[in-house]
C-alpha cells in the first residue's frame, strides 16, 4: 500500500504529495518535470520524505532569495527571518551554506554595506560600529576587518568624527566635556576625541 500519492491540485496549477495520514504539500508544474513526478504516482514513506525536504529546501531558498534581493543581508540575521517562517534549522543550514558557496550570501558584503550606509546617515566611531555588526551576528574578528578598511581612509575618518560633532555642538555649543562625553558614547577613541578638539578648537 502506497504511502502518498501525487495528485493535481485543485487550482490546475501544480499538484499535491498527499499522504493516507498527515499533511500534504505542493509541487509546482516545474518542479515537478525537474523532478520526473507525475499524477497518480504513489511514493513509499522514504520518498515522500525526501521529496518534502526537496520542496522546503525550495521554498526556503526563495524565501531567502527575495531577502537578499532587497538588500544584503548577514547570515545570522538571514538565519533569524527563515526561523521566523519555520522552516526546519538543517534546511535552512544547508540553503545558507549553498547560497555562500555560491556568492549570494556573504557576511563581509553586508558588513561593508552596513557600515558604508551608517557612516553617510549617521557616522560613528570603530567601537560603536563593531558592536553594532556583532549585534548582528557578523563575527568580532570580520567586524573589526571591515571597520578598519572603513577608517583607514583617513579623510573619510576625519568627516566622520567632524559631522558626528557638528550635530553635537549644534545642541551645547559651548560645552567641550559633554561633546567629549557624546564622542565617546559614539564610539570614537579618547585619542581620536582629543586630536579632534585640539584641530577644532584651536584653529
Amino acid at each position: 500500500m502506497a504511502y502518498a500519492t501525487i495528485r493535481r491540485g485543485a487550482s490546475k496549477d501544480g499538484y499535491f504529495a498527499v499522504p493516507e495520514e498527515g499533511s500534504s504539500f505542493f509541487i509546482s508544474f516545474t518542479q515537478a518535470a525537474q523532478l520526473g513526478i507525475h499524477e497518480g504516482q504513489e511514493l513509499d514513506e522514504i520518498e515522500f520524505d525526501t521529496l518534502r525536504m526537496k520542496m522546503l529546501g525550495s521554498r526556503c531558498r526563495l524565501k531567502a532569495m527575495d531577502a537578499l534581493a532587497r538588500r544584503e543581508h548577514g547570515r545570522k540575521e538571514l538565519e533569524l527571518k527563515l526561523r521566523q517562517k519555520d522552516f526546519p534549522p538543517d534546511v535552512i543550514g544547508e540553503q545558507l551554506d549553498r547560497l555562500e558557496a555560491e556568492h549570494l550570501l556573504s557576511d563581509r558584503r553586508f558588513a561593508t554595506q552596513y557600515v558604508d550606509s551608517r557612516q553617510r546617515r549617521n557616522p560613528e566611531g570603530r567601537n560603536l560600529l563593531t558592536m553594532r555588526l556583532m549585534q548582528r551576528g557578523v563575527d568580532r574578528s570580520l567586524a573589526e576587518q571591515v571597520v578598519d578598511t572603513w577608517f583607514s581612509d583617513f579623510e573619510a575618518a576625519q568627516d566622520a568624527i567632524s559631522r558626528a560633532a557638528s550635530k553635537i555642538i549644534c545642541r551645547y555649543p559651548d560645552d567641550r566635556d559633554r561633546l567629549r562625553t557624546d564622542l565617546f558614547k559614539k564610539g570614537f577613541s579618547h585619542s581620536e576625541i582629543s586630536i579632534f578638539l585640539e584641530d577644532h578648537f584651536n584653529s
